[in-house]
């Protein structure tokens, strides 16, 4: 997995910082519909919400050729709506995390919880700065910040599971406890836990 688009702590590619607010936009925009890209209006509605100019297509025109002018001509294709992302679901980290958090679930389905756990910690890897993100803020990178949030807690999810079902009790533990206190239903977890805890404390904990 190479990822060269980061959303979710930063917004950079390959590395170089993107500034701009209207073009940090643009890139999670099309971030968010990464297979089939924004039409127009989409693209429209999203970055200027309250003050269109007179020919938001023009502006929005501008704003891809100082897009592609940064960060290279062939990142940003034009579609026959719109335009989309020439990258693959793995090169963005928003849709990489998407691919950890399915390929965890589908092993641990299949009994490999040692294939489960390098999913969700890969996974989890993205997000290691992203807590320090600005996600209160009204635009599309934080809608999109927000928008992978669960994605977050499941893959947290899956590797404390993973965790306790390879004999990792004592790593599992507490993360497993946080995960009863935000969702005590959850009885797979509950289960996980009450077991790494009989590991470590003996079966009257």
């Amino acid at each position: 997995m190479t990822v060269e688009l980061t959303l979710l702590s930063r917004v950079a590619y390959r590395d170089q910082e993107v500034t701009g607010p209207r073009l940090r936009g643009l890139l999670a925009l099309l971030a968010g519909d990464l297979r089939t890209g924004c039409s127009t209006p989409r693209l429209v509605e999203g970055l200027w919400p309250d003050e269109q100019s007179e020919n938001p297509t023009k502006a929005l025109q501008v704003l891809v050729s100082r897009a592609r002018a940064q960060l290279g001509r062939d990142v940003i294709a034009t579609t026959p709506t719109g335009y989309r992302l020439a990258l693959g679901e793995d090169q963005v980290d928003t849709s990489a995390v998407l691919l950890s958090a399915a390929a965890s679930a589908r092993h641990a389905r299949a009994g490999d919880h040692e294939a489960a756990l390098a999913h969700a910690e890969a996974g989890l890897a993205l997000y290691e700065a992203a807590e320090r993100a600005d996600t209160g803020l009204d635009d599309p990178v934080s809608a999109l910040r927000a928008e992978r949030a669960s994605t977050h807690r499941s893959l947290v999810r899956a590797r404390a599971l993973a965790l306790s079902r390879l004999g990792r009790q004592a790593e599992a533990v507490e993360a497993l406890a946080e995960l009863v206190a935000e969702r005590p239903r959850d009885e797979e977890v509950l289960l996980e836990l009450l077991r790494g805890e009989a590991a470590i404390a003996g079966p009257s904990a």
